[in-house]
């Protein structure tokens, strides 16, 4: 396999995980990779917007549309920043903390049946891997 052909199974693989669990989490309002931003925000609380972009490595724009349609479901609030107002801070309610678990163990799940098969030395060896990889691209 050449390296083209590796990168781009990289990218479906990726896509794949974020379609299926796009689907299992459709029923609680959070489809169009709203789980994502959502888990970040719970597991990282009071995270500022720019914060979050790095923390997504997705752009301004579609995380801001993003966040809106998450405070419009009850799930995030945003606050101005004490000192500086243009700086808002996004917050999870408590409907956030109550759907986190499940969303969650959802994750954990296809996680699991992902690397299922794999070594503990392979899991760790790919870590590796993926890590050199991402450092590469920063």
């Amino acid at each position: 396999m050449d390296d083209t052909a590796l990168f781009r199974l990289i990218g479906s693989i990726s896509r794949q995980a974020t379609s299926d669990i796009n689907q299992q989490v459709r029923s609680l309002g959070l489809s169009n990779n709203l789980f994502i931003y959502l888990m970040r925000i719970v597991e990282h609380e009071d995270l500022t917007q720019a914060e979050l972009v790095h923390l997504t490595r997705i752009d301004k724009t579609t995380l801001s549309r993003a966040l809106s349609q998450l405070e419009g479901r009850g799930y995030i609030v945003r606050v101005p920043d004490a000192h500086d107002r243009k700086f808002k801070h996004v917050r999870p309610t408590g409907k956030a903390k109550s759907v986190y678990p499940q969303i969650k163990a959802l994750e954990q799940g296809y996680v699991e049946r992902a690397m299922s098969g794999l070594t503990a030395g392979q899991r760790q060896e790919l870590h590796i891997i993926l890590n050199q990889i991402d450092l590469n691209l920063q």
